[in-house]
C-alpha cells in the first residue's frame, strides 16, 4: 500500500474500522449475502488475536480481518472496500448514489422554479389582457349604464350582448352606451361566424351584425341571416341549395324555423321543395336529424333503400331517423330488403349484416334463409366446394351466441343446412369422415340423412354409416379388435366420439396389447397421455420404450400439422427422453412441411420469389451479392485472358438473371394470452415455415411479439438458419399482453434496410391489441414505404373491425385460415410462390 493511510492501525481504531466497514458493505446492493452485526464483533477478535501474537498491527492485519469475516463469494469486494477505508477513499457507490441524488435534485428544483416562473408569466399575461381592457377612469359610467340599461325598456339588447358578454364585462371595460355595448358584443359573435345557433342568427340583427352574418361561408346560417334580413331571393337561393346539398338546406330551413322568418307560409312551400328534392334514405335521415320530422315521400326512400345501401347502413339510418322523430323504418325496411332480395337487394345483405340486426320476424327469418342458399349455390363453382361451405360454417356459426332466443333458433337450422351441403359435396369416404369431424368441432353436427345419403352414394358399409352417425366407444372398441388399421378411419371415430378419459386409456392399452400403431396413433392425435400410459391416476415417469416407440410411429399416420399442435399441447407435460424426441419429429415436420408445400406450389404456373433464369449479366452497384454466379465469373476472366484477379471491378461480376424482383419477408406473431391456444401457436409456426422455405435464397426476418418483443431473425442475420428458426417456434410460448407497435416499428426498420425490389410484412395476431390505433397509424407508414401486408389470423377468432381496420390503413389484406391445413396454400397462393 503506497498510498498515504489515513488510518492508524493501533487497538484503538479497531472498533471505528470494523464499524466503518460493515456500514459500507451493508449499503452496497451488489452483494450475495450482506453482513451481520456480529461482523463488527468478529473483526476485533480477530484483530486481538493477531496483535497478541504479533505484538503490533498492520494495515495489511486490518484488510485481511475484513475479508476473512466475510462471506466468500463477496470476499473481493470485502477487500476493496477495507482498502477504501484505511486509505480514506470515498466508498465510490455511494458518491455515485449520492451525485445521482444530487443531479435529480437539482433538476426537480429546476423544474419547479420553472413552473413557478410560468405560473407568474402566465399570470401577468392575463392581467396584461385584462388590464387592456379595463377602463378604469370609466368603472363607474359602465356600472351606472348597466343599471339605467336595466331599468330601461330594453330587454332585447341586454338579452343578446349577456350571451356574449357579463355584466362584469360590461362594467369593467367602461361601456356607457348603446352603440359601443352593440360593437363590443357583435365582436365577440362574429368570432362564432361558420357555428352559430338558431339564436346568434336572432342576436345578430339586434347588435346590428346581420350583414357579416348573410356574408357566412357556412350556407344555413348565410341563408338563414338573409331570411331574416328580408332578401327578396331567398326562396330561390334556397331551392338551388336544396337540389345541391339537401342535407345543408334542412339545416338552414331548421334555423328559419327557429327564428321565424320568412313566413310560415312560405317556409311550408320551401319544405314541400326540399322534400321532393330527398333522393335517398341518406338524405332522408338527414332531414329527420334537422327538422325532427319524417318527409311525406319517406316510404319511396324506403322502397329503394335495398339497392343503394347495404343493409347495416340502412338500418343505422333508421336508427338515425328514430332519435330525432321517433318513427322506427326497421320493420319496414327489413321488408323490403325480403321482397327486393332477387332484384338487386342481394348484393347488400350477408350473415353477419343480419346477426347485427336480428329480430324475431319472418322477413328476417326469410332473408337468413335466402343468403344461405345463396352460399350454398355459390360453393358450386369452387373447385373445392365442401371446404369453402365449412369455412363459411366456421365464421357464421359462432354468431348465434350474441342473437335472441327466437332467432339463435333460426340461425342454427340455417347453419345446420350449410352442414349437410358440406357433406354431400364430399369427394370420397376418407373426405367424409374428415368433414363429418371438422363440421362437428364447429358445433354443428351434419344430420342423419345426410350422413347415410351420401355415405351410400360413396359405396359406405352400413357399419361405416354407423360409425359416422354414432361414434361410440363400442364400435372403436370392435374396430381395434378386429386389427383395423385405417388410421383415418380410427381417428375420425374415436375424435367424433367424445370419449371420457378411461375409455380412451381403455382403447390405448388395446391397441398396445394388439401391436396396432394406427390405432394407438389415432388415440394419441385426442390425448397422448392415454396413448403412453400417462392418464389420470398413473404413473408420469418414462412411459414404456416399445409403447413410446409404437406411439411415435402411429403419430406419424396423421397430418403433420396435427403433430405440431400435438406439441404446443403437451410440452409442458411429458418426460424429458420422449419430450426431446417428440421435438425432434415435430421440427422435422415443421420443416418438411415448409419444403413439400413450397415444392408443390413453385414451379407451376406461379413463379417463385426468385426463379434464376439461364442468362447472366454483369454485376452492377445495388445487385444482391447472392446472385453472382463464381463459376461463370472465372470462366469469363480466363476466356479474356486475365490471370490477376487481385484488382477487379464490380462489372467483372457476372449474376444470374431472375425472372422476378428478389423479395425480403418479415414475420410478426403475437404470442400474447389470447394466442395461448395449440391451434394458434401451430399457425403461427406453420405460416412461418411454410413461406421460408419458398423464398430461401430472399431475406427474411422473425419477431415474437406480446407486450414486449423478442427478435427471432432480423433480416440483416445471415447466422441464422432456417433450422434454427424452426426450432425457436417450437419453444413458442403465450404470454402477456398485445401490444403490436413495437413489432411494426422493428418490420420497418428491417424492410428499409433491404435492397429487395419487393417488400412484404406478414402480420400474424387475432388482433386483439392494446396499441390499435398507434398500430393504425404504423400501418400507414408500411403502406408508404410500398411495403405489402398481409394480416394472417386465426378465422374462428379475431377482431373483425380493428383487423379491417389494419388492412385498410396499409393497404393490405385479411387472410383469415380456418385450419392450419389449408394454410400453407393460401399463403404461398397470396404471396405468389
Amino acid at each position: 500500500m503506497g498510498t498515504k493511510a489515513k488510518i492508524d492501525p493501533i487497538p484503538s481504531m479497531v472498533v471505528e474500522f470494523a464499524h466503518e466497514f460493515v456500514s459500507r458493505m451493508r449499503a452496497r446492493k451488489d452483494l450475495k449475502q450482506k453482513p451481520s452485526i456480529r461482523q463488527t464483533e468478529a473483526i476485533p477478535q480477530f484483530l486481538s488475536a493477531r496483535y497478541f501474537k504479533q505484538g503490533r498491527l498492520s494495515l495489511d492485519d486490518l484488510v485481511e480481518a475484513a475479508v476473512y469475516t466475510t462471506f466468500p463469494a463477496d470476499q473481493k469486494v470485502a477487500r476493496d472496500v477495507a482498502e477504501d477505508i484505511v486509505l480514506g477513499r470515498e466508498d465510490e457507490e455511494k458518491t455515485i448514489l449520492e451525485t445521482q441524488q444530487k443531479k435529480e435534485a437539482q433538476k426537480k428544483a429546476k423544474k419547479a422554479v420553472t413552473d413557478s416562473l410560468n405560473q407568474v408569466i402566465n399570470s401577468i399575461l392575463r392581467e396584461q389582457e385584462l388590464s387592456e381592457k379595463i377602463e378604469t377612469d370609466k368603472i363607474a359610467d359602465g356600472y351606472n349604464y348597466l343599471r339605467n340599461l336595466k331599468r330601461a325598456d330594453k330587454d332585447d339588447l341586454l338579452n343578446s350582448a349577456t350571451d356574449y358578454l357579463t355584466e362584469g364585462d360590461i362594467v369593467l371595460r367602461g361601456i356607457s352606451n348603446d352603440e359601443r355595448l352593440k360593437q363590443e358584443a357583435s365582436q365577440e359573435l362574429q368570432e362564432r361566424i361558420g357555428g352559430l345557433s338558431s339564436r346568434d342568427i336572432e342576436n345578430s340583427k339586434t347588435l346590428d351584425s346581420l350583414d357579416q352574418v348573410c356574408s357566412s361561408h357556412n350556407r344555413a346560417e348565410s341563408l338563414a341571416a338573409k331570411a331574416l334580413r328580408g332578401d327578396s331571393e331567398v326562396e330561390k337561393k334556397f331551392n338551388d341549395l336544396a337540389q345541391r346539398d339537401s342535407a345543408t338546406a334542412a339545416r338552414a330551413l331548421s334555423h328559419m324555423k327557429d327564428i321565424g322568418s320568412p313566413k310560415k307560409a312560405k317556409r311550408n312551400a320551401m319544405q314541400k321543395q326540399l322534400e321532393g328534392s330527398i333522393q335517398n334514405l341518406e338524405e332522408m335521415a338527414s332531414y329527420a336529424s334537422h327538422l325532427n320530422e319524417v318527409p311525406k315521400n319517406a316510404d319511396s326512400h324506403v322502397q329503394s333503400a335495398p339497392k343503394e345501401f347495404p343493409i347495416d347502413e340502412a338500418m343505422r339510418m333508421a336508427d338515425r331517423i328514430k332519435k330525432h322523430t321517433g318513427k322506427s323504418l326497421h320493420d319496414q325496411l327489413m321488408k323490403e330488403y325480403d321482397s327486393q332480395f332477387n332484384e338487386g337487394a342481394s348484393k347488400n345483405v350477408d350473415h353477419h349484416q343480419l346477426a347485427d340486426n336480428a329480430t324475431p320476424q319472418q322477413h328476417w327469418k326469410n332473408l337468413v334463409e335466402k343468403v344461405t342458399d345463396r352460399t350454398m349455390d355459390r360453393a358450386q363453382s369452387r373447385s373445392a366446394p365442401a371446404e369453402y361451405l365449412l369455412k363459411k360454417l366456421a365464421q357464421h356459426s359462432k354468431l348465434s351466441n350474441d342473437l335472441p332466443g327466437q332467432c339463435r333458433s333460426t340461425w342454427n337450422e340455417q347453419m345446420q343446412r350449410l352442414s349437410d351441403e358440406a357433406i354431400k359435396q364430399s369427394q370420397s369416404k376418407a373426405h367424409m369422415r374428415k368433414n363429418v369431424r371438422r363440421a362437428r368441432r364447429m358445433g354443428t353436427s351434419p344430420s342423419e340423412e345426410a350422413i347415410r345419403q351420401r355415405g351410400q352414394e360413396l359405396g359406405m358399409s352400413e357399419s361405416e354409416i354407423l360409425e359416422l352417425v354414432n361414434p361410440s366407444f363400442q364400435v372403436a372398441k370392435k374396430l381395434i379388435n378386429q386389427g383395423v388399421k385405417d388410421f383415418d378411419r380410427l381417428h375420425g371415430l374415436i375424435s367424433s366420439a367424445g370419449l371420457s378419459q378411461s375409455q380412451l386409456e381403455e382403447l390405448a392399452d388395446m391397441a398396445n396389447k394388439k401391436g396396432n400403431a394406427s390405432a394407438l396413433g389415432a388415440v394419441g392425435h385426442v390425448d397422448l397421455h392415454a396413448a403412453l400410459g400417462m392418464g389420470r391416476g398413473r404413473s408420469r415417469g418414462e412411459p414404456d420404450p416399445q409403447r413410446a416407440d409404437m406411439a411415435l410411429r402411429g403419430l406419424l399416420g396423421g397430418p403433420a400439422t396435427n403433430i405440431v399442435t400435438i406439441w404446443y399441447t403437451y410440452r409442458e407435460n411429458l418426460p424429458p427422453e420422449f419430450k426431446r424426441r417428440l421435438k425432434q419429429i415435430a421440427k422435422r415436420l415443421l420443416i418438411d412441411l415448409g419444403k413439400s408445400f413450397a415444392r408443390a406450389v413453385m414451379g407451376s404456373s406461379m413463379l417463385g420469389g426468385i426463379q434464376p433464369s439461364t442468362t447472366v449479366r454483369p454485376f452492377r452497384i445495388g445487385d444482391d451479392i447472392d446472385l453472382i454466379d463464381l463459376e461463370e465469373t472465372l470462366s469469363h476472366l480466363l476466356s479474356e485472358g486475365r490471370t490477376d484477379f487481385r484488382t477487379l471491378r464490380p462489372d467483372d461480376f457476372l449474376i444470374t438473371e431472375t425472372y422476378h424482383g428478389h423479395r425480403a419477408f418479415y414475420w410478426a406473431l403475437d404470442k400474447s394470452g389470447s394466442m395461448h391456444h395449440p391451434k394458434k401457436l401451430g399457425m403461427l409456426s406453420i405460416s412461418v415455415m411454410a413461406g421460408l422455405y419458398g423464398i430461401q435464397k430472399d431475406d427474411f426476418g422473425v419477431v415474437l411479439f406480446d407486450h414486449g418483443t423478442h427478435i427471432v431473425k432480423d433480416i440483416a442475420d445471415p447466422t441464422k438458419s432456417v433450422e434454427k428458426v424452426a426450432s425457436d417456434l417450437l419453444d413458442l410460448r403465450a404470454s402477456g399482453g398485445t401490444g403490436g407497435a413495437s413489432s411494426i416499428r422493428l418490420a420497418l426498420q428491417n424492410l428499409e434496410k433491404t435492397r429487395a425490389r419487393e417488400k412484404i410484412f406478414i402480420f400474424c395476431t387475432d388482433v386483439y391489441l392494446s396499441d390499435q390505433s398507434e398500430c393504425v397509424d404504423l400501418m400507414a407508414k408500411i403502406k408508404k414505404q410500398g411495403i405489402d401486408t398481409i394480416l394472417l389470423v386465426p378465422a374462428a377468432e379475431y377482431d373483425r373491425k380493428s383487423a379491417d381496420e389494419l388492412a385498410k390503413s396499409s393497404h393490405g389484406v385479411v387472410l383469415d385460415i380456418d385450419s392450419v391445413d389449408e394454410l400453407p396454400q393460401r399463403l404461398l397462393r397470396l404471396t405468389n410462390y
